[in-house]
């Protein structure tokens, strides 16, 4: 395998980032942690269409996060590769500095920032699985 395109790199990356870049796609990631899941079971435990659900599916496929397995008439989902929560959990611990030193209390007015957490809030989240793992 030859050297890798600089720019090559730096597109996939922007594709990897945009991917991660939406609310429903990081709490479908999140309960795909372990063995996977099936379509029907994101649509219950994140409260969205099983329409929307396979879209941004799809989006994640495409950019190469998850992969599908046929198993009889149901497909699971699971992720592609591990390395992705480490990046999420990176984000997370970003996430939580910012909250811990006052940085987000401006952005929690915002309408967008409210519209967010309501979207967060809804939906059941599967017994025995957090959206987050306490360190």
């Amino acid at each position: 395998m030859g050297e890798i395109d600089r720019a090559t790199v730096v597109v996939v990356m922007a594709n990897i980032a945009q991917a991660l870049s939406h609310l429903t796609r990081l709490r479908i990631l999140e309960l795909l942690r372990g063995e996977g899941a099936y379509v029907m079971d994101l649509t219950e435990w994140t409260g969205r269409p099983q329409a929307n659900i396979s879209q941004h599916l799809a989006i994640l496929r495409d950019a190469g996060l998850v992969v599908a397995e046929r198993e009889g008439m149901a497909v699971r989902y699971r992720l592609k590769d591990d390395r992705v929560f480490e990046i999420m959990d990176r984000m997370k611990a970003l996430a939580e500095a910012q909250i811990v030193s006052g940085a987000v209390s401006r952005m929690e007015q915002s309408p967008k920032f409210q519209r967010m957490m309501q979207k967060c809030k809804g939906g059941k989240m599967p017994r025995g699985r957090k959206m987050w793992k306490k360190r």
